[in-house]
């Protein structure tokens, strides 16, 4: 059976603010562990934005105590029927509004830092990485971002095989199998490479479709392999074998 090599998992690389380019951190077909620094982009303006946020913050928090001080005096007052009722709201009222806006500012300087930390990317994955599809320079605008990905990471230990298995081969042993588990804990295959050559691990199936094709007669199956030497690579032609059951 022909089978076809496919990464077992895909992640894209995506820019997530604009932003200028200024150094790509890797190599086309270099192997990256998830976290790996991959892009970095200019961080000058989400820097000054993130210091008006801080400096925001700062007012507010100043404004509160200011706030607060004047409560407490007037819940003093009123305590001692020196100020109205009417002036104690009036101060509890400001206190609240003074705390509501604490937080408004709280909450931009944390937008502020979470545009900061987006201008370097890492890698969501560990895996083989494509070539880089942006240079040094180019300039990220919003158009781009919903247009555009920056690389491809392929996850290729495991690596997996998809092809169309014959009902025969399916139901070889005369063993009924209801579910992709069961064709799991029950077959092994192996996999001749195109030169021949045995390859060193045997897999088992982790997918399956649903249902047989009616003009083969076949069902795809996905068969997954160890690959720690990355010998495999997407897009391989193989061929599977079906192994005794130990």
């Amino acid at each position: 059976m022909l089978f076809r090599s496919v990464a077992a998992r895909e992640a894209e690389v995506a820019p997530r603010i604009d932003g200028l380019l200024l150094k790509i951190d890797f190599t086309a077909g270099q192997l990256v562990k998830e976290g790996d620094l991959l892009f970095e982009f200019g961080t000058r303006d989400k820097e000054l934005t993130q210091a008006l946020a801080k400096a925001a913050l700062e007012q507010a928090e100043a404004q509160l105590r200011l706030s607060e001080a004047k409560l407490t005096n007037a819940q003093t007052l009123q305590r001692r029927n020196v100020a109205s009722r009417t002036q104690l709201l009036e101060a509890q009222a400001q206190r609240d509004i003074a705390a509501a806006k604490m937080k408004d500012a709280d909450a931009n300087v944390q937008l502020a830092e979470l545009a900061l930390s987006q201008m370097k990317l890492y890698a969501p994955i560990s895996g083989i990485i494509s070539r880089p599809f942006i240079r040094e320079g180019a300039y990220i605008t919003k158009e781009a971002r919903d247009q555009s990905r920056l690389a491809i990471i392929a996850q290729l230990d495991p690596i997996q095989v998809v092809g169309q298995v014959p009902a025969a081969m399916y139901f070889q042993r005369g063993a009924f199998l209801t579910s992709i588990e069961q064709v799991a804990e029950k077959r092994e295959f192996g996999l001749v490479l195109p030169t021949g050559d045995k390859y060193p691990h045997n897999g088992r199936a982790v997918a399956g479709s649903y249902a047989f094709d009616p003009a083969t007669q076949t069902i795809e199956v996905t068969v997954e392999f160890a690959n720690p030497d990355y010998l495999l690579r997407p897009g391989l032609n193989v061929t599977l074998s079906l192994v005794p059951v130990r």
